[in-house]
């Protein structure tokens, strides 16, 4: 599981590091769902939880 912190108006961004041609997003998810897990809460942050198959790439969106 990763765990990132955000701020008010930041964001993440969850994609396929490859996704083949003509790929559903049925099969895409077919290891199951994406999990995002409100961890903490203070203030203006948040901590989330995300756990997600390794063949997805999570980025920060700043």
């Amino acid at each position: 599981m990763l765990v990132v912190t955000r701020k008010e108006g930041e964001s993440i961004l969850i994609y396929p590091n490859d996704i083949p041609e003509g790929m559903t997003v049925a099969e895409l998810f077919s290891d199951g769902p994406i999990r995002v897990e409100l961890k903490k809460a203070h203030n203006v942050q948040c901590k989330l939880g995300i756990d997600a198959p390794k063949e997805l790439t999570i980025i920060r969106d700043e």
